[in-house]
Order: C-alpha cells, then structure tokens, then sequence
C-alpha cells in the first residue's frame, strides 16, 4: 500500500475517534445522563473549557479533513505519488493531530503553527493534482 494511503488510513482512524476528548467533556461538565437525552441546553451551564476546545478542535477537523481525502485519493487514481505527497501526508497528520492537541491544550501558538502546516500540506496535494 502506498504510504500516502497509509496516512489516509491512521488519519481516518483519528477522525474516527477524534469526538472523545469533546464527549468527556460534556460528561465532566453535565453528566452521564445528559448525554442519554437529546442534550437540550442546560441553563446557566456550560461546557468545561477544554471541552468546549475539543469540540472546536473536532469541528474543524470535520470541516478540513474531506479536502485531504479527495487530495489523496486524486492523485492515487492519476499515479501521481512521489517523495513531496508522502512528506506532505505526513506533515498533515502530524498537523493535524498536533492541532487538536494544542487547542485542547490551549495553545493558541501551537494551534496556529500545527493548522498552518495542516492547511499548506493539503494545499500542496491538491496542487499536485492539478500539475
């Protein structure tokens, strides 16, 4: 299998996975049977605020992960794999990854840089599909 759908493979995993951190959240800030309901607003409540992060965080990643896929699966039909798409995949994951975690975290700083790096390698895949 090629390496950039290996990196499809463990960010689909993630994606997968990625809405925990948001549901700990809300079970921390409004408990377990809460989130047996159809979690109707809680007045004068709110999520606790790494949770309200991790929940952002998991919406952009809903919101930018299908532009990687349809990059990835592009240039895998067009034989247009080489050294720049597997580093390119790489470093999105590791973006992508790292920007979940900082904005947990809330590192604005971390955040940006890991978005940044995200965004310009899926950028650059989709370049590629088109040179």
């Amino acid at each position: 299998m090629a390496f950039e759908y290996q990196m499809l493979t463990l960010m689909t995993f993630f994606f997968l996975i990625a809405w925990l951190p948001s549901s700990l959240g809300k079970w921390k800030s409004f408990g377990g049977a809460w989130l047996g309901t159809n979690r109707d607003p809680i007045p004068g409540k709110e999520m606790i605020p790494w949770g309200a992060r991790a929940e952002r965080a998991y919406n952009n990643l809903k919101d930018y992960y299908p532009g990687f896929v349809v990059a990835i699966i592009l240039l895998g039909l067009n034989q247009k794999f080489d050294s720049g798409t597997s580093w390119a995949s790489a470093l999105y994951v590791v973006g992508r990854l790292g920007h979940m975690t900082f904005y947990i975290a809330g590192s604005v700083r971390g955040r940006s840089l890991s978005y940044f790096l995200a965004m310009g390698c899926n950028f650059y895949l989709l370049a590629k599909v088109l040179i």
